[in-house]
């Protein structure tokens, strides 16, 4: 199994050095560049290959969510997935907007973490429910009736439970469902 070599941007020293040596530990995963500037991480991925990078969204020179457009998934970047200690909407929304993969809390556990390195290393995305619900209100109108079913996945109901919450059928679920994956353009 060829590795995952990962991209971490961050400023602080015992949050990325922490991070890094915990990462090292995982079987398949490679911390292969730390970077704790925007330039400096702009220099390795001029010279180099991630298939991962994590990156912080406040830099010293700058906002690392610029990273993502500049270097993006489709043009041969890596795939990004922030790692913050900000819970804001808005940032959720704009990384998503530029092309993140998916958004973490630095409070998520290792297995978390890694498990969403692997996620979005195989093309999958790494975003919470509620992070896609937010996304969602912030990209595309919805309808009230969508609104409630958002909010049903969010609460982690099932199509049946929401569908009865909702007096509707499942069948009903599944196509409000199956629209907005499509408008989302998400997978689950």
């Amino acid at each position: 199994m060829k590795g995952i070599a990962v991209l971490l941007v961050d400023d602080h020293p015992v949050v990325a050095t922490g991070l890094a040596d915990a990462l090292s530990g995982q079987e398949g995963i490679t911390v292969a560049a730390v970077a704790g500037t925007l330039a400096a991480a702009r220099s390795m991925l001029a010279t180099e290959s991630f298939d991962v990078g994590l990156v912080d969204v406040r830099l010293p020179d700058g906002i690392g969510l610029d990273l993502i457009s500049e270097f993006p998934r489709a043009s041969g970047g890596p795939a990004w997935i922030v790692l913050s200690t900000f819970d804001l909407t808005e940032y959720i929304v704009v990384a998503f907007q530029r092309g993140a993969s998916g958004y973490l809390l630095k409070t998520a556990p290792l297995a978390d973490i890694v498990d969403s390195i692997r996620r979005v290393a195989a093309g999958g995305t790494a975003f919470e429910a509620g992070q896609l619900s937010a996304i969602a209100v912030g990209r595309v109108r919805l309808s009230p009736r969508e609104r409630q079913v958002i909010a049903g996945v969010v609460a982690s109901r099932s199509n049946d439970e929401i569908a009865g919450d909702l007096g509707v059928t499942r069948k009903t679920v599944e196509s409000y469902l199956s629209s907005l994956f499509e408008r989302l353009e998400v997978t689950s």
